[in-house]
């Protein structure tokens, strides 16, 4: 049966010196502070500073309890495997802080005397914790002596070993004989302490030895400060109370200092890696720092070993070496600008002129770019805030402090040193330029280098010149002079406008092509383009295409900086503001009310907006009465209006309007110089309901409009015939009917006319032609602004649009009732487009300007010969203005151009009625195209509203008089609305009839334009596998593609089609080796890569076109023939491997998945795309995966060696994509897909990684094992040969 027995509880006493000062000297012996660290370890609960000198209040309270012992409470320990739980009492004497003698001395026993008493008693006693608790006890934990009473089970007699002035060694012992002699008596176990033992004196030790051995007894060596043999000398005395128990082993000092100082450093080491871990910024605060590591055990840990403020301190340590650190960072960050900043600040030896660094140095506050690259603290850098920002900006400070100074100016000097040698290369690389210009007739675009060698090794510098750094310089010319030829050439097209514009549709569009070439090849810009015939035929082909379909999007400076539409989308978008339309300003006439109700009508109808051709304009309205306007005509009054609605119901208020028109507005013959207020102001005669008057009187109706008919800009609008407006003596129909007629009287339109490409700058003609203050954007037409206008004293309203050639005609129907027309007189394809464009716009107020920025021009013909057209023409007008002062030209007192354009607006919109009032609409997008043909849905939906109820008595078989009746309707208001809707049907119609002759003739034309567009791409696709045998459109003896081989482009053909094993096969039937792959294409890929990795120009060099011929014919009689058997050069066996996959039936990604891929590069992102691209890769069939796999490897290695071949992603894309994916270009949108079935390749290359999970392998690694049925796992994609087809493969039986 186990016992229930509870632990023995040991009761030790410690003793020592006490007393005054006078007897135990300056300090104590270590009583407390050995109990202090025996009963509270934690080196937070330490203290060091514990005194015998307190209050008489102390005294008396609860902790001391008017006793002169100490109770210190109850505590377990466990030491070398063993538990002891002790009561700690301290036998000591209190003094007085006061009197500073004892205590209750009479009524107290003697110190040794006391220490001999073994039943201690003292009821409600609290232990004692520290100083702080005296007077405080409420604050801290309180443990009561349990029953009051202490039964002392032995003695711990300590002994100060260190040297304290007032206090002898001797004394000390005298003091400890006597103490020990009263409690021997006791026969209580009794242990000698040597305390303070870290600070031991060695004759002290000598002296407590001596004592020990006379005395028999045991002694620990201990240091309560340092916490080192603290628990052994209680442990050895309760082994010693309690015979049981087996005595501890006993340590010495320092066995237990070393155990202590390991345990320490472990738990520092765990702490600092803490720190490490969590603390990473230097202005980490201790406080907040400390509240998240109070909840780990490592700090815990050490904070009991070593305390709070040696982990403060070691925190501290931390952050500053962090800081430390931070700035040796932030130092070295700001001296790689270094190098930067004295490029930017110093480009080149004349801004350093000669200067040392600290002359350098003290020029640099003053540089504009002094703040872009450095900044000035108001404190040393290293202290500062500024450390902590996401800045790289140098500290000033750093260019003069002395440690780092030198570093500095030694970035200086290497500077220096750098633009020396680049000045001496720069003149090398200057000097080579001049003199391949200076060969301008040797070295034309497209020559080689290395036959151009024997013109150049001899000169300087040349020879002063790397190998690259001339091939660099070379092709750097080369590309200028080859953009130059371009440039000229495009100019001799332009200049040759008219060859295209006379050219016969119904003819052959080859032959004519090859006519204007012939017409063209005695001009030095045509021959300059010798070397690249295929790029001066596309261009041919593309000018001709252009110039009968025009398509902004095909202009060839379109969205270039010198295109004209980008540049003035830019100004107009930025400069100007958009706006709806200008306010419409009314007069209100009228008698009875009628005006004020008119105006009631007009505001009701504008709260929502008003709506006019498509734009959202204001409406404000000023109503004029009988006394007024006498009043206003007395005073000559000036009337700033767009239109004057008249109102009236019956006669008595039509003749109110009548007698004030004739007072106003109407100026009898011969009095033209009459004022009238009303004169330049348009009218419109409106006619209100009123119930007692018939609606059909016609009586009223003939005498307004006999009115009309005698003033100049006037209208009648009359009820509608079937308008129902209860209440209301205007209809909404009517307002807005006289509104939009007034608004045409008081608008016209002009068009400034520009040539993408000229010399004269744009935004100066524009920022004077438009000021912002007189004009705004009109928000239906982005080119298009609204501009207020004065002319003989009448308010007028400009539409001027600013387009380029191009759009213009793109645009023709577009009703413009004068034109400005530009060209620079420097440019004659300038000037040839503006006489193209001229014709098409006989009869129509025309300005001819000739622009410059200067005002000047060096060709004087192109001014003379544009003076020349203009006096030919009573329409049009001549003038020559800088580009600035275009507005100041156009607009001046000297030139009515404008207001000649307003006067004749009814005769130009008369003579020119099919080009103004089109029954059809105009293409609204750049990229559709302005062509007399329609589209047939737009054909087909053109005759449904023939079928509505509005057209029933026109039908399909209306008499000539008929619709001669139509065109008959009155003008006055919608009364004859239906009249109107007939008569423009009508038009329509007709419209539609002539297309439909002309239909047949456009079609061919445009499917011709597209053939011929088609070989001329084709052409330019791959010019470097051009053989001599073959035929290109230049030499007119192309063919295209036979229409069993719709697939076989010109580049896979040799001088005898392939038979045999090429012929219609598809890669699924090819025959593979053990590894997958062809025999033929495994012995291509490593004689490749074993002889022409770094060759330059793999792949993009042609090889001997016999050589490949003899390939192909091999292969095409045996599959397994063996490549390696023939003496060729490499650029052969690469030309021989590209064509194997040209000859193949299909491509390698089938045609539905390319169009499936061109629609899903447009609409996603390219993150979306290239998942989608991966997973149409892994739906191909296995044979196809397979060798998709191993020949993307095989040009990675190409790609990884570029720096030797110069084979470039976009170079190998540009060389293989049409051999795999074999373009169609059976149409022109085939053609602008092929761009980017080209930009998918390319993605391809770049992620094939990611795509394929391709690693840099050789040929050999690359092989993958496949079975004869297509069986095994494909490690690759995840699935086995039979889960891909599973999955829907996709090959070219599909297509």
């Amino acid at each position: 049966m186990a016992s229930n027995k509870p632990e023995r509880v040991f009761n030790i006493v410690v003793v020592g010196m006490s007393g005054t000062a006078n007897v135990r000297g300056d300090f104590g012996v270590g009583k407390s502070c050995l109990c202090n660290r025996f009963v509270r370890p934690e080196e937070d609960d330490f203290c060091d500073r514990h005194s015998s000198t307190i209050s008489q209040a102390d005294f008396i309270g609860r902790i001391i309890n008017s006793n002169h012992f100490l109770y210190w409470g109850e505590v377990t320990r466990h030491y070398d495997g063993m538990d002891f739980t002790f009561r700690i009492m301290e036998q000591t004497e209190l003094i007085d802080d006061t009197s500073f003698s004892v205590l209750n001395r009479s009524s107290t026993k003697s110190y040794h005397k006391r220490c001999a008493e073994t039943k201690l008693s003292s009821a409600e006693k609290v232990a004692y914790i520290c100083p702080d608790q005296l007077g405080d006890e409420l604050s801290f934990t309180q443990q009561i002596l349990p029953g009051g009473k202490f039964q002392v089970d032995g003695y711990l007699l300590v002994f100060d070993v260190s040297n304290v002035r007032g206090r002898s060694v001797s004394k000390q012992k005298e003091f400890v004989s006597e103490l020990y002699s009263k409690i021997v008596k006791t026969k209580k176990p009794i242990v000698v302490v040597a305390a303070k033992y870290d600070a031991m004196e060695p004759m002290s030790l000598d002296e407590l030895k001596q004592f020990a051995r006379d005395k028999k007894l045991s002694i620990v060596e201990c240091s309560a400060v340092q916490s080192v043999n603290v628990n052994l000398p209680f442990c050895l005395l309760a082994s010693m109370i309690d015979r049981n128990r087996s005595r501890p082993r006993e340590m010495t000092y320092h066995e237990a200092a070393k155990k202590r100082k390991d345990t320490v450093d472990a738990a520092e080491a765990k702490y600092l890696q803490l720190l490490h871990i969590t603390v990473r910024n230097y202005r980490a605060v201790w406080s907040s720092t400390k509240a998240e590591l109070e909840k780990l055990d490592d700090y815990k840990c050490y904070v009991a070993l070593a305390g709070t403020a040696n982990a403060r301190k070691k925190f501290r340590s931390h952050t500053k070496r962090l800081k430390e650190d931070h700035q040796s960072r932030k130092l070295r960050q700001y001296l790689s600008r270094m190098p930067g900043m004295l490029t930017d600040i110093y480009p080149d030896l004349e801004t350093i002129n000669g200067r040392y660094w600290s002359a350098c140095r003290d020029a640099l506050e003053s540089h504009s770019r002094f703040n872009d690259w450095f900044v000035i603290l108001g404190q040393p850098w290293a202290d500062s805030e500024y450390l902590d920002k996401d800045e790289d900006r140098i500290p000033f400070q750093l260019m003069r402090e002395p440690s780092i100074s030198p570093r500095v100016e030694k970035y200086f000097q290497d500077h220096v040193q750098d633009l020396q040698l680049a000045k001496r290369k720069e003149r090398y690389k200057s000097d080579f330029r001049t003199m391949l210009g200076t060969l301008r007739s040797i070295i034309l675009p497209g020559s080689n280098f290395h036959e151009m060698r024997l013109h150049l090794e001899n000169l300087e510098c040349y020879q002063n010149l790397e190998e690259q750094e001339r091939m660099a310089v070379f092709i750097a010319h080369q590309n200028e002079i080859f953009q130059q030829a371009r440039a000229d050439f495009l100019e001799l097209l332009l200049e040759k406008a008219e060859l295209f514009i006379k050219l016969d549709k119904g003819a052959k569009v080859l032959e004519q092509v090859n006519n204007i070439q012939d017409e063209l090849s005695t001009d030095e810009r045509f021959t300059r383009l010798g070397q690249f015939p295929t790029e001066r035929y596309m261009m041919v082909i593309n000018q001709f295409a252009f110039m009968h379909n025009l398509v902004t999007s095909s202009c060839y400076l379109h969205k270039q900086e010198r295109c004209i539409e980008s540049q003035i989308r830019d100004y107009i978008g930025t400069k100007l503001q958009r706006c709806n339309s200008l306010p419409i300003k009314l007069l209100l006439l009228g008698t009875d009310g009628l005006a004020v109700e008119l105006a009631k009508e007009i505001r009701e109808l504008t709260k929502g907006g008003f709506q006019l051709n498509e734009s959202q304009v204001e409406i404000e309205t000023e109503i004029l009465d009988v006394k007024n306007l006498t009043t206003d005509i007395d005073q000559q009054r000036n009337f700033h209006f767009d239109g004057c609605i008249c109102a009236f119901t019956s006669l008595q208020s039509f003749e109110y309007i009548k007698t004030t028109l004739e007072k106003t507005k109407i100026v009898e013959e011969g009095n033209d110089d009459e004022p009238r207020v009303l004169r330049n102001i348009p009218v419109s005669l409106i006619f209100g309901r009123d119930l007692s008057i018939p609606e059909s009187d016609s009586a009223l109706r003939d005498e307004a409009q006999r009115l009309a008919e005698r003033i100049a800009d006037s209208t009648v609008v009359d009820l509608p015939e079937d308008g129902v407006s209860p209440g209301r003596k205007f209809f909404p129909s009517q307002i807005q009917s006289s509104v939009q007629t007034l608004h045409e009287m008081s608008t016209f339109r002009v068009a400034v006319v520009m040539m993408c490409g000229d010399g004269y700058s744009l935004e100066p003609t524009l920022s004077y032609l438009m000021k912002e203050h007189n004009c705004q954007v009109k928000s239906s037409c982005e080119f298009c602004v609204v501009m207020g206008m004065t002319f003989g004293g009448r308010k007028q309203k400009m539409e001027l649009e600013v387009v380029s050639y191009h759009q213009a005609l793109l645009n023709r129907k577009t009703t413009h009732h004068g034109y400005v027309l530009c060209y620079s007189p420097d440019r004659n394809a300038s000037f040839q487009m503006m006489k193209i464009f001229l014709a098409k716009t006989t009869g129509i107020p025309t300005m001819i300007m000739a622009l410059s920025d200067d005002g000047y021009s060096s060709n004087t013909g192109l001014i003379t010969e544009g003076q020349g057209i203009a006096e030919k023409s009573d329409s049009v007008n001549f003038m020559k203005a800088r580009s600035n002062f275009l507005q100041s030209s156009l607009m001046s007192s000297k030139n009515h151009f404008f207001e000649d354009v307003f006067k004749r607006r009814k005769a130009t919109e008369k003579t020119h009625q099919d080009l103004f009032f089109p029954p059809c609409t105009t293409p609204t997008s750049d990229d559709e195209e302005f062509s007399d043909s329609t589209p047939d849905n737009e054909l087909e939906g053109s005759f449904e509203f023939l079928n509505t109820s509005d057209t029933a008595s026109l039908g399909s078989s209306a008499s000539r008089d008929d619709e001669a009746s139509i065109t008959e309707g009155s003008s006055i208001g919608e009364g004859n609305e239906i009249s109107r809707k007939k008569h423009k049907m009508h038009k329509r119609r007709q419209q539609i009839e002539k297309k439909l002759v002309d239909r047949k003739e456009k079609e061919k034309f445009l499917q011709s334009l597209e053939q011929l567009m088609e070989s001329a791409l084709l052409v330019s696709v791959s010019p470097d596998t051009i053989s001599q045998g073959e035929t290109t459109p230049d030499n007119k003896g192309s063919k295209r593609p036979s229409n069993d081989e719709p697939h076989r482009k010109w580049w896979f053909k040799t001088t005898r089609k392939p038979k045999g094993f090429l012929k219609g096969v598809v890669i699924e039937d090819l025959v593979v080796g053990p590894s997958g792959i062809p025999v033929f294409v495994e012995q291509c890929v490593a004689l490749i890569e074993e002889k022409g990795l770094t060759i330059e120009g793999i792949y993009r060099k042609p090889g001997k076109a016999a050589d490949v011929e003899n390939v192909i014919l091999r292969i095409d009689k045996d599959p397994d023939f063996q490549i390696g058997t023939l003496s060729m050069n490499i650029h052969a066996v690469a030309s021989s491997f590209k064509k194997y996959f040209g000859a193949l039936h299909g491509p390698f990604i089938p045609y539905k998945v390319q169009n499936d891929l061109i629609k899903k590069y447009i609409d996603l992102p390219q993150s979306d795309f290239l998942i989608h691209l991966k997973a149409c890769i892994d739906n191909l069939s296995p044979k196809r995966y397979t060798l998709l796999k191993y020949l993307l490897q095989h040009l990675r290695r190409i790609i990884d060696n570029e720096e030797f071949n110069k084979m470039t992603k976009d170079n190998v894309s540009i060389c293989w994509w049409p051999c795999l994916l074999h373009p169609q270009s059976k149409s022109v949108k085939d053609l602008t897909n092929e761009a980017k079935l080209a930009s998918i390749f390319t993605q391809l290359l770049e992620n094939m990684d990611s795509i394929l999970g391709l690693e840099v392998e050789t040929a050999e690694e690359a092989l993958e094992p496949l079975g004869q049925e297509g069986g095994g796992a494909d490690e690759e994609g995840g699935q086995t040969s039979e889960s891909r087809e599973s999955h829907g493969n996709v090959t070219e039986h599909d297509v």
